[in-house]
């Protein structure tokens, strides 16, 4: 166990490894600090429980106050979507309570011997662009904005789909279908979407090149996890061949809105609508469910799905950004 070295204003907490226990707590700090994007304890325990640590490294600690109660969190993994034996994803968090106390600072530093032994040489980390406060703290710490990636959120309400005509309907020879289908012809369906989004998803604006996930990682998000709809994913199919598709996802923690996971087409078949036909199905599954809203992410530089998504009535909100740091020099900051 690591103790916070004494500083001026710096309150008294120690550091131990990250319990299944924790969760409440945890899930209680990121409600508090995104309000409007809230999770549950069932999906950070899927979340936790679906990383496959045979392959990427993960290490989670946890800021307790003398009484033991946590106070904020540090954790640190590797990206299997980009992975890189020397790049880690980064997330500090820590109560409101005990914020401008020192104690984000603590965690850093106590990550800081952890980036070290590992040989460390990038960083990556996520804020809302209103989140001025951290995006200083980032910058005094050597880190630098990379990408930005806009969230849009479309308003079920007021979707007329009629408006669209028929639009919804894909160029010929292509048909759309729902995962849920593919699955009851054919069990090994989900392999072969897998083997759709890693061909088309290197095409998506990134920022570090892609590498494709572990399989059964990402089996179990699309068909296990709490948000899972197999039914509410489509596919866009010439003939046998998967060329196309776009996915919702459930919010548990927002029982009225849904969340696009990935959208995207293959190359030769760009360019001939079926990306809006897809989007379009998507949502006119979802209005006459009772869902209210339906949001996505898409970066700055996605010119193609953010007009579509413009086209559609999505409203941008505060945007995303990515931070980075190198490490090469050995600097923690």
């Amino acid at each position: 166990m690591a103790i916070a070295r004494p500083q001026t204003q710096r309150a008294a907490v120690t550091f131990r490894d990250f319990q299944p226990e924790d969760f409440p707590a945890l899930v209680e700090i990121w409600n508090l600090t995104y309000p409007e994007h809230p999770t549950t304890i069932e999906q950070e325990r899927f979340e936790w429980g679906n990383f496959d640590t045979t392959k990427y490294l993960r290490r989670r600690y946890v800021a307790v106050d003398p009484s033991g109660a946590v106070v904020g969190e540090a954790s640190f993994s590797h990206m299997p979507s980009s992975h890189d034996p020397e790049r880690f994803g980064m997330w500090i968090g820590v109560h409101p309570q005990w914020r401008q106390k020192g104690v984000g600072t603590a965690l850093y530093e106590h990550l800081g011997g952890q980036f070290r032994a590992l040989h460390a040489r990038m960083l990556r980390t996520w804020m809302r662009e209103t989140m001025t406060e951290t995006a200083a703290w980032l910058a005094r710490r050597g880190f630098r904005e990379l990408m930005r990636g806009w969230e849009s959120r479309l308003d079920l309400g007021s979707f007329d789909p009629a408006r669209f005509g028929n639009h919804s309907d894909p160029p010929q020879r292509v048909e759309i279908v729902t995962l849920a289908e593919e699955l009851a012809r054919d069990s090994d369906a989900i392999r072969v979407l897998y083997e759709l989004d890693c061909a088309i998803s290197p095409d998506e604006p990134r920022i570090d090149p892609f590498t494709p996930p572990d399989f059964a990682m990402y089996r179990d998000w699309v068909l296990n996890s709490p948000g899972s709809m197999p039914e509410a994913i489509f596919i866009a199919k010439d003939g046998d061949r998967y060329v196309g598709l776009t996915e919702l996802f459930r919010n548990e923690a927002l029982p009225d809105t849904l969340q696009t996971g990935f959208t995207g087409i293959r190359r030769e078949y760009r360019g001939r609508g079926i990306a809006l036909a897809l989007k379009l199905r998507a949502l006119r599954w979802a209005k006459p469910r009772g869902y209210r809203e339906v949001r996505t992410w898409n970066s700055t530089l996605n010119a193609p799905m953010l007009g579509i998504n413009v086209r559609l009535g999505f409203v941008k909100q505060p945007a995303w950004i990515t931070f980075g740091k190198d490490l090469a020099s050995g600097a923690l900051g």
